[in-house]
């Protein structure tokens, strides 16, 4: 089955273990790869639409996986019980929505050996939630695909040492790690800065004041996070 680099790598970041839960599963096909590939023995695929959970349902029945994968229908980590998944993945939404989610079914979640997580907005605030809340971050990985940037993350239960701003902002293991997929979002980042300190520059007033100060500071960690990826090349 081919998979999209986004879900391969999701797929790389779960591991392996004995059940694995998916949240938000959509057309499930992450939890039958995972069973399918031998890395997990069940999985639960759950969903908060009927319509995509049985879309799901019928992907499962193709891959002969019905006595494997659990489809539930229901919101967040509620479909779970505590300790029920040793790895639980959760993707394709918005940083807020997967904080309430987070926040709500805390229980599954600390009794989860390890969270796959892909926040699509609020990303440095996503982090933060994470590390006020109980969770270290363990790894991250960027992807790009359709044009779009994806953040990807692993974290597992325990206390972590707040990260400076600008690993906040982009992440520490990714500035570590660097690569060219990281440098072009950087170049992006820097580019869409720009842009917006242009648009505020003229304008007056205590709240363009703000965003203009708030800009150049963004700006000069991303220039500064860009050249230091740039030199350990």
């Amino acid at each position: 089955m081919q998979l999209s680099a986004r879900l391969e790598k999701l797929i790389e970041l779960a591991g392996s273990g004995t059940f694995a839960a998916d949240i938000g599963t959509d057309h499930g096909m992450v939890p039958i790869e995972l069973v399918r590939r031998g890395l997990f023995e069940r999985a639960i695929a759950s969903d908060l639409r009927e319509g995509p959970l049985s879309a799901a349902a019928v992907h499962v029945r193709q891959a002969g996986l019905a006595d494997r994968i659990s489809l539930r229908l229901g919101d967040g980590l509620s479909v779970l019980a505590p300790g029920e998944a040793d790895v639980i993945l959760i993707s394709g939404m918005g940083g807020a929505l997967m904080q309430r989610m987070l926040t709500e079914g805390e229980a599954a979640a600390k009794a989860a050996a390890r969270l796959v997580l892909s926040p699509q907005s609020e990303i440095p605030a996503f982090r933060s939630f994470l590390q006020k809340n109980g969770f270290r971050i363990a790894d991250e990985a960027i992807v790009f695909e359709d044009g779009k940037f994806y953040f990807l993350m692993t974290a597992e239960p325990g206390r972590q040492t707040p990260w400076r701003k600008a690993e906040r902002l982009y992440g520490k293991h990714l500035l570590k790690a660097g690569g060219a997929t990281m440098e072009a979002y950087l170049i992006r980042r820097i580019a869409v800065l720009e842009e917006i300190l242009r648009n505020v520059t003229d304008r007056e007033g205590l709240k363009a004041e703000r965003k203009r100060r708030e800009t150049e500071e963004e700006l000069a960690l991303a220039r500064e996070a860009l050249n230091g990826i740039a030199r350990s090349d």
